[in-house]
């Protein structure tokens, strides 16, 4: 007797991600240190958050450090927490400096020209929400 099982297939949508850019930065530096050199060189006001990024996965809870202005402009949020990764599919990037409006390629260019002449930056590329396919890109937005 051959029983065929038959495959049931769900097709799960995904989250509708606001479509925002954002900034890879690649340094050894501590994120206060990052904090500080942007508010330098952009005039960004970044201060510490008193809330974290929180993401949530299999092993658990994981809160990874924030910083924002007082104007949302701009935020910087750091991928990496206690061996934990925020967004997988960037996980050698250090840091995000996510840029708040309209996504603007050109203002972002510009934006990571003047982060790649701080010392202690390694290097910065620049993303779009729509194409980083990770379900915690979601958490970047402002």
């Amino acid at each position: 007797m051959n029983r065929e099982k038959k495959i049931t297939r769900l097709t799960i949508p995904a989250e509708d991600i606001p479509q925002f850019l954002f900034l890879g930065i690649v340094s050894a530096e501590p994120d206060y240190r990052i904090s500080v050199m942007l508010n330098r060189h952009l005039g960004a006001g970044l201060r510490k958050c008193n809330n974290d990024v929180t993401a949530v996965s299999d092993s658990g809870e994981h809160r990874f450090s924030c910083f924002a202005s007082d104007t949302p402009a701009f935020s910087l949020v750091s991928n990496h927490c206690d061996g934990n990764i925020l967004i997988h599919k960037l996980r050698k990037i250090d840091f995000f400096l996510v840029i708040s409006g309209a996504p603007d390629e050109k203002r972002a260019e510009s934006l990571a020209n003047t982060v790649r002449k701080i010392p202690g930056v390694t290097a910065v590329f620049v993303f779009s929400s729509r194409t980083v396919n990770d379900r915690n890109t979601a958490l970047l937005a402002l």
